[in-house]
């Protein structure tokens, strides 16, 4: 998948949304397309994110997803199924705490698109607009699971 390709399928995406094609093509650059095969663990629950891992080739990184699906447990059980434009493991990204769900490939495997944490930080300074579509969405999440605890 070209870097074009892959800046136009960010734009869709809503923590990129707004962003000029140029920043878009700028980031599809700085990542990498990942594929696994179906079932195979692309994060996992409780891994660290410190340390040399997050500056290793596949170390900490966040997930955009291109085609296909991905599973998302919690404790074992399935809470999500993600599909082509959803995200997935910024939390970590973000704060640096271990991974808070296992995400694994779906049944037809998954492409995504890879951002790995030290260009995340780095689009954050410079673009800190990233910032507010991913509170929006981040205050949602909270939301929906202080609804669910009631």
């Amino acid at each position: 998948m070209a870097a074009q390709e892959i800046a136009s399928a960010l734009g869709a995406v809503d923590l990129f949304s707004g962003l000029s094609h140029r920043v878009l093509k700028q980031v599809a650059e700085s990542g990498h397309v990942a594929k696994y095969w179906a079932g195979a663990a692309v994060v996992s629950e409780g891994d660290s994110v410190t340390g040399f891992k997050a500056f290793s080739p596949e170390g900490v990184e966040m997930h955009v997803v291109l085609e296909g699906t991905v599973v998302v447990r919690v404790h074992g059980a399935a809470v999500a199924t993600l599909g082509a434009g959803e995200y997935f493991g910024e939390l970590s990204l973000i704060d640096g705490g271990p991974r808070t769900a296992d995400v694994v490939a779906g049944p037809d495997s998954v492409t995504t698109f890879a951002l790995p944490k030290w260009t995340f930080d780095a689009l954050l300074a410079k673009h800190p607009e990233v910032a507010v579509p991913m509170l929006r969405v981040l205050c949602d999440r909270l939301r929906r699971a202080e609804a669910e605890e009631r």
